[in-house]
């Protein structure tokens, strides 16, 4: 990950995605009865910072693409090309790329130790 691009860690990717899924869950709520208009004002709130931090993130990586050159591939040989095995030129992308990759494989430890601290207690063993 390249310091500087906001949202391109771990914690703005995961921010991001539970943004991205907070209308489903209010149209499940809604269909149950118990949504309101304010949580939707709420909602639309959250989703005007998440256009802002990608709008943002495109216009810091444009900017740094302009100032290093057009050629972005020499910079990420060592990150997302050889991630991926394919050559890109956007480091916004890439740099998403790789956050999600890191965020999914945190998220999966995470379930494989809770999944592991039940079977052992589910066992007796401590």
């Amino acid at each position: 990950m390249f310091a500087g691009l906001p949202a391109t860690g771990i914690g703005g990717i995961f921010y991001m995605v539970l943004v991205f899924f907070m209308p489903l869950k209010e149209l499940w709520r809604a269909m149950k009865g118990e949504s309101s208009m304010e949580r939707w004002a709420f909602i639309a709130s959250r989703w005007g910072l998440f256009a802002i931090v990608i709008a943002m993130m495109w216009l810091q990586g444009a900017i740094m693409k302009w100032a290093m050159g057009a050629d972005m591939s020499k910079f990420m040989a060592a990150g997302a090309s050889a991630a991926t095995g394919h050559r890109t030129t956007s480091l916004a992308g890439a740099t998403l790329y790789l956050a999600l990759i890191s965020l999914v494989g945190v998220m999966a430890l995470v379930y494989i130790v809770r999944a592991v601290i039940v079977i052992r207690s589910a066992l007796g063993s401590r």
